[in-house]
């Protein structure tokens, strides 16, 4: 039965045979391929509150104790686990540079005790195992919790997010999920696809106990996500200690292997058979365009020079025409880009229409109820810095999550778009070339999945600190006797300024991803035209080439390119063998 990792390394093998077929330009084409290849992982990220028992469950996926882990707040950085020959860790510095140390020295570097408040400057800790389960590609990424009494870690969790493909987020049934980590999962609803809810150490609690704390868990979390969510109720200690014994009965009893059951079949279905399938969409470009310049160079080579330099120069003229077309395709493109951006003018000038006035009149009311109370300045700057900061990120964290979803959807039209128009330009190209040079070729042609994954990543702690900026001001607005009058209009001059200088920061963070992807699709999509015209040139050359050969050279030429043509024929088979290989990952027909 198909396996990822097996597939995977069919598709390493005949990327260097296809190497070994063409020159120099395909050759750097394919190392491309087969670094996608090499460099492709599953970033599994743990979440969660310190003491939920993450780095224990990581241990438990192992099956052995690889992770140092305490009822302490321990992790202090990132600590990334993936596949090594040999035991090993490697230290990464906020410098750049790195050090390689044992096992059993992580904790020197990676704990609260050993490296408080990350002292050391310490990035990450990269840690090499030879287990079965990183062998898939898969790295397992302890985060420090959130909600630690060292703010610091919080930080930490919250900057690892974008690099997540997937999360595991640890509860525990006592106590229940607390405050940090429901602001942590409205933080992260927006930026990993898929994440598990693992409810560990049930062990310490009865079967009534338990059924009770996962439908009070399922509801807490639903109610932050806005979704159903499954939980997925574990004991990663005795799993870690029945993989340690060899106790099957132990570890079903833990639920652990349930749990890893709906994972795996969540990265061989969700990611891995996305990645395969786009490896294998590449390979059989590159073998259709093979095919095509075999089958050109062999007919071109049958034609006097006269004829194919009339031919060579009805494709050039084909070839300039598709210029046109190229520049039309940009014109709808920036016509369609355009509109993103005044959506996201008319979207964030309405927010404000909607917000700013309410949140004005929360904050004169809060303003009126700590006066009434005769606090001091320093209190009352405190208190509406509070307010006015959480309610900002507030609002903005929603806007932008609406935001950038509807953009998504909308980038994601447009590239099935321009795919759809590309593939068309080069199935006449090919075409055109079929019929000049009557020859029997057919282009391929693909529309890879886009990745779920949303490149408009935007957390408002990256920004400026709108605290400060909001201490500052109302700092100086405050005189030593209360002018209440006064002071309130400065403070609301304060947040309506704060406020519209928070919109025009979206903005430009939106508008520079959708420039930046835009770019991207035009220059993949022009780079794919490119080629195919490429292949037809350099065929036509060494055809144009050949006509300098005497007639033995030309007759072992042409057997050369017969014998080519059959291997390819025969890779094309492998491939389309191993796509519906792919296909069947995590459905039920393949483990």
């Amino acid at each position: 039965m198909a396996e990822y990792g097996a597939i995977r390394n069919e598709l390493k093998g005949l990327t260097e045979e296809i190497k070994r077929m063409g020159d120099l330009r395909d050759s750097q084409r394919l190392d491309l391929v087969s670094e996608k290849i090499e460099s492709e992982i599953f970033n599994l990220v743990i979440l969660g509150q310190f003491k939920r028992g993450k780095s224990t469950l990581i241990n438990a996926l192992l099956g052995e104790k690889v992770l140092p882990s305490a009822i302490v707040p321990l992790t202090s950085v990132v600590t990334i686990v993936c596949y090594g020959d040999f035991p090993g860790a490697r230290v990464n510095f906020m410098d750049g540079t790195n050090t390689e140390i044992a096992i059993e020295d992580i904790h020197k570097y990676a704990t609260e005790k050993k490296n408080p408040k990350n002292r050391l400057n310490v990035r990450e800790v990269e840690v090499f195992y030879p287990s079965d389960y990183l062998k898939k590609g898969v790295r397992l990424v302890d985060t420090p919790g959130v909600g630690s009494v060292f703010a610091h870690n919080t930080d930490v969790a919250y900057r690892y997010l974008p690099n997540a493909d997937a999360g595991i987020f640890v509860v525990t049934p006592d106590p229940p999920p607390g405050e940090s980590e429901h602001k942590f999962l409205k933080e992260i609803r927006g930026h990993i696809d898929k994440v598990f809810f693992v409810l560990n150490k049930i062990d310490q609690v009865n079967g009534e106990d338990l059924a009770e704390a996962e439908e009070f868990t399922a509801r807490l979390l639903q109610e932050d996500l806005g979704k159903k969510v499954e939980i997925h109720p574990v004991s990663a200690a005795k799993a870690l200690c029945a993989k340690e014994m060899g106790d099957t009965e132990m570890l079903a009893e833990s639920g652990l292997p349930e749990f890893e059951k709906k994972l795996s079949r969540f990265l061989m279905r969700e990611k891995g058979k996305v990645f395969l399938k786009s490896v294998i969409s590449s390979l059989l470009k590159e073998l259709s365009n093979k095919t095509m310049s075999c089958k050109l160079e062999q007919e071109a080579a049958r034609l006097s020079i006269d004829e194919l330099k009339t031919k060579i120069a009805a494709f050039e003229k084909y070839a300039k025409d598709t210029q046109k077309d190229r520049e039309q395709q940009g014109f709808i493109l920036e016509g369609r880009v355009k509109n993103l951006y005044e959506k996201i003018d008319s979207d964030l000038e309405n927010l404000k229409k909607k917000e700013l006035p309410v949140l004005l009149k929360k904050m004169e009311k809060v303003f009126s109820e700590r006066i009434d109370a005769k606090i001091s300045a320093h209190d009352l700057e405190k208190t509406i810095e509070e307010f006015v900061f959480n309610a900002i990120k507030e609002i903005f964290s929603d806007f932008r999550l609406s935001e950038a979803e509807a953009i998504s959807s909308e980038l994601e039209k447009i590239y099935i778009d321009i795919a759809g128009q590309t593939n068309l330009v080069i199935e006449n190209i090919v075409k055109m070339t079929a019929d000049l040079f009557a020859i029997d070729i057919s282009p391929f042609t693909s529309i890879e999945k886009l990745s779920k994954k949303s490149d408009f990543y935007f957390l408002l702690k990256d920004d400026p600190c709108v605290i400060e900026l909001i201490r500052l001001s109302v700092a100086h607005a405050l005189p030593a006797v209360f002018a209440r009058g006064r002071i309130l209009k400065r403070m609301k001059d304060t947040v309506t300024s704060r406020f519209e200088r928070h919109c025009g920061r979206v903005r430009y963070d939106l508008v520079r991803r959708i420039d930046d992807t835009t770019r991207k699709f035009k220059s993949t999509f022009n780079e794919k035209i490119d080629l195919t015209l490429d292949t037809i040139r350099h065929a036509l050359d060494r055809a144009v080439a050949m006509k300098d050969k005497n007639e033995h050279e030309i007759k072992e030429t042409m057997s050369e390119l017969s014998s080519r043509l059959s291997g390819i024929a025969s890779m094309q088979t492998r491939l389309k063998n191993l796509e519906r290989e792919a296909d069947s990952l995590g459905n039920g027909k393949s483990q």
